[in-house]
């Protein structure tokens, strides 16, 4: 005989559209709604200034658009495909749910480097890390600390949720994300939808082995897209460009992972600078064969960036790289220099540094 209980449970998408499952998608709302609830009792406390009640609106308009998406996606309305810094996402997370963390007595704090790398589908980004984080809270003890620490590769974002509490037996590890809930009154749907939504995207969500500290570790993995990948290395690459030592001065982070990715697969030694502090810790590493700059980072005192440039390292080669269709500063144009513009092909580059090479 079937349980009329479990003909009365949403399904599953397994195998399907994890924007359809019916029980994922209400567990989402029911979180927005939570996050929604929680900032309106901030916004109606007698001590309420205006500024925390202007900031729980804020919050409040964003979760009830997020519980709007969500619905409207279920029922087959268009997805929009929102591409946002992950660090922008995990803080936007923490500050919604900064209300539920202060009744539990718990802090949370997002870390990491590489926080401006984007993902695509920032909305299941959010609704993941929601999960992720709302489970964090359910479990940590007073006065402990929630980590969500957000880091990439040159294909993926990584980020961890961490928390201090009693973490997931061993004898469960292995059904945490199959609709079990470890937790009474829990569903046991969070974990298993929040997978089904990274793997739809090609990510993932996994449990990390425990660490001595305690707790329980959660790493979501998403496509970068703003990725660029990486060409084969061949031989003759290598010796294209082999041995030069280039120093590459740029703040534009695509630009500078496309000349390092494309120097460095010639056989190129590349040194970054971003800023002209940068530029002078890297003069400590000259000299240099030749200088791919461009003017924003040394803006302030292009003449004297120059100058130090051919003074640490004599002989070098110097090529500017600039999208700047004014007149080039006088200390500049002066100068010695190659030019290239931006938007410019790879070719003008390997050009300006072959003749040097």
């Amino acid at each position: 005989m079937t349980d009329r209980r479990d003909e009365d449970k949403p399904k599953s998408s397994e195998g399907g559209d994890p924007h359809r499952d019916l029980a994922g998608v209400l567990h989402d709302v029911s979180n927005a709604l939570t996050v929604l609830l929680g900032w309106v009792s901030e916004a109606r406390a007698p001590d309420a200034t205006p500024e925390t009640t202007a900031y729980a609106l804020t919050i409040i308009e964003q979760r009830a658009r997020i519980a709007r998406d969500l619905a409207r996606h279920a029922i087959g309305s268009p997805r929009i495909d929102e591409q946002l810094p992950a660090g922008e996402i995990a803080r936007e997370v923490v500050d919604a749910l900064a209300v539920e963390a202060g009744r539990v007595g718990v802090t949370m704090v997002v870390v990491g480097e590489d926080q401006s790398a984007k993902v695509a589908g920032s909305l299941d980004v959010s609704q993941v890390l929601t999960n992720l984080v709302m489970n964090a809270l359910a479990y940590a003890p007073r006065g402990s600390e929630i980590t969500v620490d957000v880091t990439a590769d040159d294909e993926r974002v990584l980020i961890v949720v961490v928390d201090r509490g009693p973490g997931v037996p061993e004898s469960r590890r292995g059904d945490i994300f199959r609709g079990e809930s470890l937790r009474p009154g829990g569903t046991g749907v969070g974990l298993r939808h929040s997978r089904e939504l990274a793997r739809a995207s090609g990510g993932d969500v996994e449990l990390l082995p425990p660490v001595p500290a305690g707790g329980a570790r959660f790493r979501v993995s998403w496509p970068r897209v703003d990725a660029i990948p990486r060409p084969p290395v061949s031989a003759s690459r290598v010796r294209e460009l082999a041995g030069l030592r280039v120093l590459l001065v740029e703040d534009d982070a695509a630009v500078t992972q496309l000349l390092e990715t494309a120097l460095e697969g010639r056989g190129a030694d590349v040194t970054l600078a971003s800023t002209s502090v940068e530029l002078t810790a890297a003069m400590e590493k000259a000299p240099y064969d030749a200088a791919l700059v461009d003017l924003s980072p040394i803006a302030a005192d292009a003449s004297s960036a120059i100058a130090r440039l051919r003074s640490s390292s004599p002989g070098i080669e110097l090529v500017l790289i600039t999208g700047s269709a004014d007149r080039l500063p006088d200390a500049v144009a002066s100068e010695t220099i190659k030019l290239v513009r931006k938007p410019f092909e790879l070719a003008e580059i390997l050009t300006a540094l072959t003749k040097k090479a």
